[in-house]
């Protein structure tokens, strides 16, 4: 974009210039995006490790997929706070795990059954089997939003 601007700027530019270099940057904006997704986790029952949040798009990904996007913080207080930045709006899921060993793993036990805390928008907890992008899923428009994941 900055080069864009250097159009408007430059010694020759008249006013056709200014008309010509308005109309390229009009055609070449970006879609809306949305500033900011910010996700408070809750419950984590303790400070050890991180809180890692995954964001997805693809409902076939979901939960164990590859994210979109992901971060990861170290929980204070039984909680953390996981931002996702410069969105598109869509329909989105998040799921978050309490990584208290910061293995990258979700900890289970020989059932396959979580050992670690884990959530997902919408806190859907179906029993037996992982949540679904659809029990998950939301809509995020252009402004911020904020959204909470209580871990189980």
């Amino acid at each position: 974009m900055g080069r864009r601007l250097g159009l408007l700027t430059g010694p020759s530019c008249g006013w056709s210039g200014l008309a010509a270099s308005a109309a390229l940057l009009m055609a070449g904006a970006a879609p809306a995006r949305a500033d900011r997704l910010e996700v408070l986790v809750t419950g984590v029952p303790s400070d050890l490790g991180v809180v890692a949040c995954s964001l997805h798009r693809d409902p076939g990904g979901f939960p164990q997929g590859t994210p979109l996007a992901a971060d990861r913080v170290p929980p204070r207080d039984g909680q953390a706070r996981c931002v996702f930045s410069g969105l598109a709006p869509g329909r989105y899921a998040v799921a978050a795990l309490h990584d208290a060993d910061a293995d990258g793993q979700l900890g289970v036990n020989f059932l396959g059954i979580p050992t670690e805390g884990w959530g997902v928008s919408g806190n859907a907890a179906p029993r037996l089997r992982a949540p679904r992008f659809d029990e998950s899923a939301f809509d995020l428009g252009p402004d911020p939003m904020g959204l909470q994941i209580t871990l189980r």
